[in-house]
């Protein structure tokens, strides 16, 4: 039990109720295990100790099922859940609760419930009062939202429904105050002609105002920006034996599904009649009696008919007779078996003019007591006609595409069919005896150029252009791709792309003189960086040399003469004593710098032990740790790189030390496959890449890198010192 109550603290601590809460353990069937002093008092309920008491039993009927749901939901989430429900108390007020599970060795054992009121000491009070003579009318009005407000328009009481089209909670609404000030500056509502509602013309401050029952519906905007139209009956009550109301109470009715339903049959009532008018086919509406109801102004046009004498006149009487006789028959057909049926029916007009209609005749549903039929007939003459010349500009064109030893293609997009000629089967090695369309074609195209030729001509269709272009690989019938350079025209009808015509062009032999000429010129450059990197090696070391050799001879010849020179006095000795030292440590610096500047003996030292020289000399002359751990793989490297790794790590650990701040360097040089991997690790304060320049230095190291077709990284960040990653094949 120890640890259960251990559990009941923390739950409790955490909670956000206030101090005046009521606390409850309850087991599963409800029987309440312990309640605090306060609950008890409030509630008059017996020691549980003593005496049992069900928690449920407290509770409004109406809050009874989801209470419990409430329990089996928080078992099921593992963590506590917040409800509302009316509690006894004399009369029923709403409270909030929060219910925790308690569970101990995998099973719930009981229920820890937390609540507060949702009503101040002074609303309850007006609360209860209400309550007396309109408790039913509070708690259990299901079908309409409820409001109580005093004479100043603020919260006494309302119930869930009230919540629910406010799309909020009891407790929301409960903690709203200075109602007039929200109403006025925060909330959009408005009348049935649009205009806001001041605060005082509201139905219910209306109310208090007349002593008489006020009726309006508002338009309200909620929170989450959805709007509601709700009809409002606020109705003054009064005490006895007077004439000045203290409250009213506000029945609302959501109409907003109604009013959305008068809204859309308005649309769609306006939807028809402009469709209506501006078809161009002809449509009708005719009664079981071929009655004419309803018509498009193409109709009454085509037929020469002035819509007003035309309706409720028998559609019969109203057409050609060649018409009339075909529409009779499908409109009794239609009508017995009541399932639609078309025709095709060819007329002759008064001039001699031939007209063909393509003829729908459908049953309407949803007509009570009424067996009405819709009619729907297209003009097919000019369809005909441009169908004619479609043929003959097919025929052409096949004629053409036999003659011509271009790849010419053309697509269909209404059927999909996609015609060939034989010169591009020939291309691509296919035989043309079974039809292949688009999908086969999409499929053939590199996956890589695949989405890419799909993407632009749905863009070119979409932007209207009149053309695209593009080229891709294509998997040819031997398996092998061809580069093809594609290029279709766009024929568009009312706006709307029908047909592509394009062409296809071979390009694989000019792709492939294209890589040989890249290939060509990669080499070149790569010679000519060669070049630069040996004449930079030559010079480093000639200067080097020079340095060491002739520079650093003179500064040893000038020290031995200044040696030689006997001062006369202190300040002489000092300055010769100063002059030997500046003499010496220029020396000492040449001989550093000619050593960094010429090639390294590697053919007699190895990279290994080269690189182990530079950490001799760097533990010597710094306090910086350098740990170096290497396979001997490198050293059988062409000399080119090892020089280039050698110089990587000169070049890296001298920006260390002059950079970094760093106390430690790890140093690794091991094969990778095939590859040789050098990593540069410092514990320094690091850099934003981003943000700093690529110096020579590291230009250096990139350039020879790449120069052998490898990679160099760096990954570093202020504070979090530096990686240098750079890696290059083994072989070649």
């Amino acid at each position: 039990m120890r640890a259960e109550w251990k559990e009941i603290k923390n739950i409790i601590g955490e909670s956000d109720c206030p101090k005046d809460k009521f606390i409850s353990l309850i087991a599963e069937d409800g029987t309440i295990v312990s309640a605090n002093a306060r609950m008890v008092r409030t509630l008059h309920l017996k020691p549980p100790k003593s005496t049992a008491t069900n928690f449920f039993d407290l509770l409004h009927p109406l809050n009874k099922v989801e209470f419990r749901e409430g329990l089996k939901r928080s078992i099921e989430e593992g963590a506590a859940i917040s409800l509302e429900a009316y509690l006894k108390n004399g009369y029923y007020h709403p409270m909030k609760w929060k219910v925790s599970p308690l569970v101990k060795e995998n099973k719930v054992t009981s229920y820890l419930c937390i609540g507060h009121k949702l009503l101040d000491d002074e609303r309850l009070q007006k609360f209860n009062k209400l309550g007396a003579k309109n408790y039913q009318l509070i708690v259990e009005s299901l079908n309409a939202g409820i409001l109580f407000q005093d004479n100043r328009g603020e919260l006494i009481a309302v119930n869930q429904k009230s919540a629910e089209i406010f799309n909020t909670t009891l407790e929301r609404l409960y903690q709203l105050t200075d109602i007039a000030n929200l109403w006025n500056t925060a909330w959009e509502i408005r009348n049935e002609n649009g205009d806001p509602v001041p605060f005082e013309n509201t139905p219910f401050m209306k109310a208090l105002q007349t002593g008489k029952t006020q009726t309006e519906v508002l338009l309200i905007r909620l929170g989450n920006g959805d709007s509601r139209w709700l009809h409002f009956s606020s109705q003054p009550l009064f005490d006895e034996n007077s004439t000045v109301p203290f409250a009213v109470v506000s029945n609302m009715a959501d109409l907003t599904y109604e009013r959305n339903l008068i809204r859309e049959l308005k649309e769609r009532k306006a939807i028809l009649r402009s469709f209506m008018n501006q078809t161009p086919n002809l449509a009708w509406v005719v009664d079981e009696h071929s009655t004419l109801i309803f018509a498009s102004k193409s109709f009454y046009q085509y037929f020469g008919l002035n819509e007003a004498d035309s309706l409720n006149k028998n559609i019969t009487d109203l057409v050609p007779p060649s018409v009339a006789g075909a529409l009779y028959e499908k409109h009794i057909e239609v009508l017995e078996t009541g399932k639609p049926a078309e025709l095709m029916e060819k007329a002759k007009w008064a001039d001699g003019t031939d007209f063909i209609f393509h003829i729908n005749i459908f049953p309407i549903e949803g007509i009570s007591n009424k067996k009405i039929l819709g009619g729907h007939a297209v003009n097919l003459t000019d369809k005909h006609a441009i169908e004619k010349k479609l043929r003959e500009a097919n025929d052409r064109l096949l004629l053409l595409t036999r003659a011509t030893s271009d790849a010419i293609w053309e697509w269909d997009m209404q059927t999909g069919y996609i015609f060939r000629n034989d010169a591009l089967m020939d291309m691509i090695g296919y035989q043309s005896d079974t039809p292949k369309g688009l999908s086969w074609w999409l499929r053939r195209i590199h996956p890589d150029d695949r989405n890419r030729v799909g993407d632009k001509v749905k863009e070119s269709t979409d932007a209207g252009k009149q053309s695209w272009e593009d080229e891709y690989r294509f998997k040819c019938a031997d398996g092998n791709y061809k580069h093809m350079r594609d290029k279709g025209y766009i024929v568009y009808e009312n706006g709307l792309p029908t047909r592509m015509i394009g062409s296809l062009q071979d390009v694989t032999g000019l792709k492939d003189l294209e890589c040989q000429l890249m290939e060509e010129k990669l080499e070149r450059q790569k010679e000519v960086s060669e070049m630069v990197i040996r004449s930079q090696e030559m010079e480093r070391t000639r200067i080097g040399h020079e340095l060491h050799d002739n520079v650093n001879q003179i500064l040893s010849t000038t020290k031995l003469f200044i040696e030689m020179i006997n001062p006369s006095g202190k300040d002489q000795s000092d300055f010769k004593a100063k002059g030997i030292e500046y003499i010496s440590l220029a020396i000492e610096e040449i001989r550093k710098l000619s050593k960094e500047l010429a090639v390294p003996h590697l053919k007699n030292n190895g990279l290994v032990e080269s690189i182990k020289l530079i950490i001799e000399d760097i533990h010597l002359s710094t306090a910086l740790s350098v740990k170096f751990i290497h396979d001997h793989d490198a050293d059988l490297l062409s000399s080119g790189k090892k020089v280039t790794l050698f110089r990587i790590v000169q070049e890296q650990l001298k920006n260390i030390i002059k950079h970094s701040q760093a106390a430690k360097v790890d140093i690794s040089l091991q094969r990778r496959e095939n590859d040789i991997e050098l990593v540069i690790k410092d514990n320094g304060i690091g850099f934003d890449p981003k943000q700093t320049r690529r110096g020579i230095g590291l230009s250096n190291i990139y350039e020879r890198v790449r120069f052998y077709d490898g990679t160099a990284d760096i990954k570093t960040a202020p504070g979090k010192g530096c990686t240098l990653t750079a890696s290059i094949p083994s072989l070649g």
